[in-house]
């Protein structure tokens, strides 16, 4: 092709985009997590508790971002975010009100806390020591009231202008390293919003708080880890119908199991009669697919039949052979 028609072809290209139109991702959706096909509760409650991060600056903050993911990915689940983020906080003012915020609450509480409590210890009051044992009792208390904790790690602030705030980030590193011990300690859900937003402070609105893209990639990070701890805790036993139905040469099945247990899977003809002990073992949390080769069965109907050690978990499905 000719130099000239290469942009004649580029020209008109562009002459179907108006002008100021941006490609943003925005337009992108955002990608669901299998958990949310067996989410065994009604509702999806979370507390959001914490400081100006969490309170939200200048009209910008997470709290309405993380609906949406929750009302695209969990059609047909209530979804209630509370903002308990006060401004200007330390970790002992949050100790003060955190009763009052989680009172009659169920669900998920989210602890962003901590930049406060640096550039208090930076200017020499408090002290690393202090913010781990207050934050302790923030857990405890969260997991006293039954919710589920999910504790974020704290952004940097720009240090960049000035020198004064290189110590602050130090101080933040600090407490992220015992944020996640406390996670590991606790068995709680870490949402690493300092490994997400690191150091690109195009992220920022000022030197502390994120812009409206630092917003959504926090959404997006305290998303991923609730979906973690409902993968982990919330999910309801489900076995699906084998695919392909009617079967021929190879059947599969989806079983879903809320925790670990041993499960049986057995196959049975229409007179009663075991035909095959598919599987005997125990499984983990989580979607388990079983792929039963049907070479051997002779065309007609069958049964699954599925238990579980525990008596917990029990269910039938019919299937068809037909070649």
């Amino acid at each position: 092709m000719k130099l000239s028609a290469i942009v004649s072809h580029i020209l008109l290209l562009f002459s179907f985009l108006t002008p100021g139109m941006v490609f943003s991702q925005t337009n992108v959706k955002i990608s669901c997590p299998e958990a949310a096909q067996y989410y065994a509760k009604d509702s999806i409650n979370i507390v959001t508790f914490g400081a100006s991060t969490v309170e939200g600056v200048k009209g910008l903050g997470f709290q309405s971002m993380l609906e949406s993911n929750f009302f695209n990915c969990y059609p047909g689940k209530v979804i209630n975010i509370t903002n308990q983020g006060i401004g200007g906080q330390t970790t002992l003012q949050g100790l003060l009100r955190i009763d009052k915020a989680i009172l009659n609450r169920t669900g998920f509480i989210v602890i962003s806390m901590g930049i406060n409590d640096a550039l208090a210890i930076n200017a020499g009051r408090g002290s690393i020591s202090q913010t781990e044992a207050n934050m302790r009792l923030l857990i405890t208390t969260s997991l006293n009231q039954k919710l589920t904790p999910i504790l974020c790690t704290l952004q940097n602030v720009d240090d960049r202008t000035d020198r004064n705030l290189i110590a602050v980030n130090a101080t933040i590193r600090q407490l992220n390293t015992i944020y996640r011990k406390l996670v590991t300690e606790y068995k709680l859900y870490l949402a690493d919003v300092n490994g997400a937003m690191r150091r690109d402070f195009s992220l920022y609105q000022d030197v502390f708080h994120p812009n409206a893209r630092g917003y959504r990639l926090i959404s997006y990070v305290i998303f991923d880890a609730i979906n973690k701890a409902i993968f982990d805790k919330f999910l309801q036993f489900v076995v699906t119908q084998n695919y392909p139905n009617p079967a021929s040469s190879q059947t599969s099945i989806d079983i879903v199991l809320p925790e670990a247990d041993k499960i049986n899977v057995q196959i049975y003809d229409l007179m009663g009669r075991l035909i095959k002990t598919v599987l005997n073992e125990y499984l983990n949390t989580g979607k388990h697919t079983l792929e039963i080769n049907t070479t051997t069965f002779a065309s007609g109907i069958y049964f699954f039949k599925i238990s579980s050690d525990s008596g917990q978990y029990n269910s039938v499905k019919k299937f068809i052979v037909a070649r």
